[in-house]
């Protein structure tokens, strides 16, 4: 078993930057490469160091990815290994590029870069083309969720409950259907607490605090999605997590400070923290 304490202790939260400081780009770049490895390698923990910050610096500040990294991209191997390990062994990995891309297409993956198909000449290309890479590894995304998702069942009338594909549809089926036991059980502890003599009733405060250092509680939110977009900002995803691994990021700490991120966008994940330890502690 693994402790869970030791295992928070590696799931950290990053900062969270303003949106003008955020480069979207180098975060999809990680994000992807960082999935694919993964995939490939079995977990992230097997990645080879070497690969595991795609990124390095010149003489001149100006990052670039990796040669190591250019490598396994340019070459098929990286691919087909992850779609063959997608497909559990269901007629083998794809040989090539081509094959990838022709078997992607016959599952209705479609890959295009600014709405240009891709080709397997754009993986081969020098210098790399990463925007042709990174529609292969949202179409390996797309290919897995598929897979996964396969077995699920929805009660009949709702399979196009999003309007998107069959899979899209049975995602956001399963993320409601968690948020929704969230919500429910979560407002029936608050409930318990409010009751008088509740053992889980909140204790009074001792000391009196001026207004202005008060910090009002955020309750996390569970949300209800209704298209993929709706994930986009994190809480459902949040919600999801918590659910199977609620010692890795809790309802009161990690979550709370996520949504007063969202819900308040002026504050920080971070200052909140720091302004709940100031009123703690009286200061």
């Amino acid at each position: 078993m693994v402790d869970s304490d030791a295992m928070r202790k590696t799931f950290l939260v990053p900062e969270i930057k303003p949106l003008d400081q955020y480069d979207f780009q180098r975060a999809r770049v990680c994000a992807s490469l960082g999935w694919l490895l993964a995939k490939s390698y079995g977990n992230a923990e097997n990645v080879p160091e070497e690969l595991r910050e795609p990124f390095y610096s010149d003489q001149y500040e100006q990052e670039h990815i990796k040669p190591p990294v250019t490598r396994l991209l340019l070459s098929s191997d990286l691919y087909c290994r992850v779609c063959g390990l997608v497909l559990g062994g269901e007629g083998g990995a794809p040989r090539d590029n081509a094959a990838l891309l022709q078997l992607l297409a016959c599952r209705g993956v479609s890959l295009q870069e600014q709405d240009v198909p891709v080709t397997e000449a754009d993986l081969r290309h020098k210098p790399i083309k990463m925007g042709a890479h990174l529609a292969v590894i949202d179409g390996l995304m797309s290919l897995c969720a598929m897979e996964t998702m396969s077995a699920a069942k929805m009660p009949s009338g709702l399979e196009k409950f999003g309007g998107g594909s069959q899979w899209e549809n049975a995602v956001l089926y399963w993320v409601n259907k968690c948020n929704h036991l969230l919500r429910e059980t979560t407002e029936r502890e608050q409930l318990h607490r409010l009751q008088p003599g509740s053992e889980l009733a909140p204790a009074q405060p001792s000391i009196r605090y001026r207004k202005d250092k008060m910090l009002p509680k955020q309750t996390p939110t569970f949300p209800l999605v209704a298209s993929v977009k709706d994930l986009s900002n994190g809480c459902a995803i949040a919600a999801l997590v918590h659910f199977y691994c609620p010692s890795l990021l809790r309802l009161e700490g990690e979550m709370e400070d996520f949504c007063c991120c969202f819900a308040c966008p002026g504050v920080c994940p971070a200052e909140h923290s720091r302004q709940k330890s100031c009123f703690g502690s009286g200061v």
